[in-house]
């Protein structure tokens, strides 16, 4: 057998294994995007994920834009936020099953959507993931 159906014979499975996880359904699982209009949702080109709107999880607190300029180099998810300047608490209603496990991951980025930075390079992404 030739070297290169060896390398093909080799590297197929995980090939197929690699689109087989890239076209796998969302079922499952919701995608939030904080901040999108209500009516919004759509599908990160890179990875397929369907994003919808935070509108029906909370009722409070303020849509906003991060600067144009920091949309040039930040992925679509990170465009809109929702900032809270009013109130102690604010917090997002998502229904659960009891004896159901769930991971949650969130992603924070400023983006001098309030024009206070006056230096670049100040944005700072955080991602936070929980098991429970």
């Amino acid at each position: 057998m030739s070297r290169t159906v060896k390398h093909f014979l080799f590297a197929f499975p995980f090939a197929l294994l690699l689109l087989l996880v890239h076209g796998q359904s969302q079922s499952g699982f919701i995608s939030i995007d904080c901040g999108l209009l209500e009516t919004s949702n759509y599908t990160d080109e890179k990875t397929g994920i369907n994003f919808i709107s935070d509108a029906t999880f909370i009722d409070s607190g303020e849509t906003k834009l991060i600067q144009p300029s920091d949309q040039l180099f930040t992925e679509k998810t990170y465009w809109s936020l929702r900032s809270f300047p009013e109130g102690i608490r604010n917090c997002y209603q998502i229904n659960v099953t009891f004896g159901t496990k769930y991971l949650i991951r969130a992603s924070f980025y400023y983006g001098n959507y309030d024009g206070k930075i006056k230096h670049q390079n100040s944005n700072y992404i955080l991602d936070l993931i929980c098991g429970m």
